[in-house]
């Protein structure tokens, strides 16, 4: 596998109408930012509304994502949903998706082994690929 890129991301978000993020990181461990609860008051721009739908996102450790091998943080991230995703939609997570995305000031090829598909297949979830050229000024 090979990804030869400056920056990646790799959040996993969640969300869903009865979705707890509270819940779920306390039955899962897992450390989510950007989370609300379903009916809490959520800052959208200049306006103000109440949460319909609970929503969270959570990457991989800092550590994953260094490493020169950007795999190591997919890898963690498919792991941690394998073993977590019958939880988090007991939980309420109805929607949940990984989005990958590649900066970079080179052109991109992206290639993915057969077990990483295999895996990333079983859990069912979409798998989104943004690419983003770097800019001199960034």
């Amino acid at each position: 596998m090979n990804i030869p890129s400056d920056r990646f991301m790799i959040p996993c978000h969640l969300m869903g109408p009865h979705f707890s993020p509270c819940a779920a990181s306390e039955k899962t461990g897992i450390q989510f930012y950007k989370l609300t609860e379903v009916g809490e008051i959520e800052h959208i721009g200049k306006r103000k509304e109440i949460a319909k739908v609970g929503h969270a996102s959570f990457e991989p450790p800092l550590e994953s994502q260094k490493m020169e091998n950007p795999y190591i943080g997919l890898f963690w991230m498919i792991d941690t949903l394998t073993e977590h995703i019958d939880t988090l939609r007991s939980c309420g997570a109805d929607d949940i998706w990984i989005d990958l995305g590649v900066v970079s000031h080179l052109d991109v090829k992206l290639e993915f082994e057969p077990d990483f598909l295999m895996k990333l297949a079983n859990l069912k979830i979409p798998f989104l690929i943004s690419g983003y050229i770097e800019t001199a000024d960034e």
